[in-house]
């Protein structure tokens, strides 16, 4: 590759399969520049170091899932924006699921993109919960509920779990969401 052609977004874009051949926590310089065909110093130019890149790479996913929970739920409210929110966000994760990983392990405070993306995610859902919900302590406390079943599921399905042939993994999940939203009605 010349180094012309080298851009942030083609460096993540690689990040992320090469992390998923290898593993996320053999990422390094050295791979990605022999994956891109470049000499390592390159990078540099885009990144200070692996954590900066890291952090960039969840800007990238954050934002990727924002726009398809946004694309997806335009038109939608109550029990089917809930049911939306939550298949995108389950699909998402399965589809991505080295990248997942860095999602949860990067904390959003530490970068002011990353800390407004995560907080877009959370006013997307927020949105979707006051269609039931008026009160605002109630609504930080659905919000955080749905957001850790979601969290919750993909997580223990990622480590293995789940895996139960006379009950699929959409059918517990589509119960584990219709719990959720049966418990909004409940005050």
């Amino acid at each position: 590759m010349q180094k012309r052609n080298l851009t942030k977004e083609k460096i993540i874009q690689v990040s992320f399969s090469l992390a998923d051949e290898i593993g996320l926590n053999q990422l390094t310089f050295q791979k990605i520049a022999e994956k891109l065909n470049i000499k390592y110093p390159s990078l540099y130019n885009h990144f200070t170091n692996m954590d900066s890149l890291k952090i960039e790479m969840t800007v990238y996913l954050l934002n990727e899932l924002n726009q398809k929970l946004m694309q997806r739920l335009i038109g939608k409210s109550g029990d089917v924006a809930i049911k939306e929110y939550a298949n995108v966000y389950k699909e998402f994760a399965f589809e991505n699921t080295t990248a997942y990983r860095l999602l949860m392990s990067i904390p959003s405070t530490e970068n002011s993109e990353l800390f407004n993306l995560a907080k877009e995610t959370t006013r997307i859902i927020r949105q979707i919960l006051v269609f039931y919900i008026k009160d605002e302590i109630r609504l930080v406390h659905k919000s955080r509920t749905l957001r850790s079943l979601l969290h919750g599921f993909v997580s223990l399905y990622s480590f293995g779990y789940f895996h139960n042939n006379e009950v699929t993994l959409d059918e517990s999940f589509e119960s584990m969401i219709d719990d959720f939203i049966s418990s909004l009605s409940k005050k």
